[in-house]
């Protein structure tokens, strides 16, 4: 049995929304176990994203196990904790023999790990970081850690808040928005994840907004929704100003941009994910899928940050909402900033 910890190798190889989930996870194995060094293997669109991590030491981006392995070995891990594991991975750890394995108790690639933890995640009774969370803290079990400290509240991702500051000056010049009102972002693509709000429900929310407040409207989206978001400003521009702002490859420019916002508008994607992990206000809307609940898949944002609707129609393609008590909803929570 390993006395002391000094190298972690934690795995999240997928989207961006599901590694933001990890990040409570993360800073509290960072903040229980300080001394330890922290290395994170992530695919390629999410290495900026865990680059922002002050408590990640080293981002590393997945490859093939043959590239993978050598450059793995080198660290000679104490402790492995794949979030959700496939076999691939899981014959990896066990391939490089790290000592402590861990991982959810779920399907084939459960064999590779000495350590599982049975969750059942898919019936949604917790927030999905929360499930993380469980994960971590059957590591302080294992290795005896008592006197846990609980996890700090967001935001989870570093940035400098002077530098956010000039940027929203530059951003209003460049947009030409009003200096004296919140800005609002809202993103309609869902990013090939759950089905989102329809064109139609963003646009209502902008007019329906637009009664309460002269806010700054401004659409958010990636390079392959960017048609998706000049079509959501043709439906509402003869009534609503509202700007698409231009989308960038780089998440570190998502980030950025996110990190100027007042509230981000969103379906449970990867860029409600980022907003939450900045603490920003968010409003999220999510289906009544049972695995796919707003309970399951709410953002990290401190509690009084967040705001979820879910489905309560029967449209397969998008989710629909009671508009008119939605907004008002809405409102409140917009100006209690």
């Amino acid at each position: 049995m390993i006395k002391k910890i000094q190298k972690i190798l934690i795995i999240r190889n997928d989207k961006i929304g599901d590694f933001s989930l990890i990040l409570p996870a993360v800073a509290s194995l960072k903040k229980n176990i300080p001394n330890s060094k922290i290395l994170c293997l992530v695919s390629k669109n999410v290495e900026e994203l865990a680059q922002q991590c002050e408590f990640i030491d080293e981002v590393i981006v997945d490859k093939k196990i043959k590239d993978l392995y050598p450059l793995l070995k080198e660290y000679k891990f104490d402790v492995a904790i794949s979030f959700f594991s496939t076999f691939r991975i899981g014959y990896l750890l066990k391939k490089l023999d790290i000592p402590l394995r861990f991982a959810p108790k779920t399907k084939l690639a459960q064999i590779f790990y000495n350590h599982k933890l049975y969750q059942k995640r898919s019936k949604s009774k917790k927030p999905e970081y929360e499930y993380n969370i469980d994960l971590v803290y059957e590591v302080f079990k294992i290795m005896n850690i008592s006197n846990i400290k609980e996890m700090s509240l967001g935001p989870y991702l570093t940035y400098d808040h002077g530098m956010v500051s000039k940027n929203r000056i530059n951003f209003m010049d460049e947009y030409n928005l009003n200096p004296d009102k919140k800005i609002i972002f809202l993103h309609p693509g869902t990013g090939g994840s759950s089905k989102g709000l329809s064109l139609d429900g963003f646009g209502n929310i902008c007019r329906g907004l637009r009664k309460f407040d002269d806010y700054n409207f401004l659409i958010h989206c990636s390079i392959e929704e960017e048609q998706i978001a000049k079509n959501l400003k043709i439906s509402v521009d003869s009534e609503v100003t509202i700007r698409v702002i231009e989308p960038k490859k780089s998440i570190l420019n998502m980030i950025t941009n996110i990190s100027i916002c007042d509230v981000f508008i969103a379906g449970s994607t990867g860029p409600l994910h980022v907003a939450g992990a900045l603490n920003k206000k968010t409003i999220g809307f999510y289906p009544k899928k049972k695995s796919s609940t707003s309970l399951r898949w709410e953002t990290i944002n401190n509690f009084e940050n967040k705001l979820s609707f879910t489905d309560v129609g029967n449209n397969k393609n998008f989710i629909s909402i009671d508009t008119k008590r939605s907004l008002l909803k809405m409102q409140k929570f917009i100006s209690s900033i």
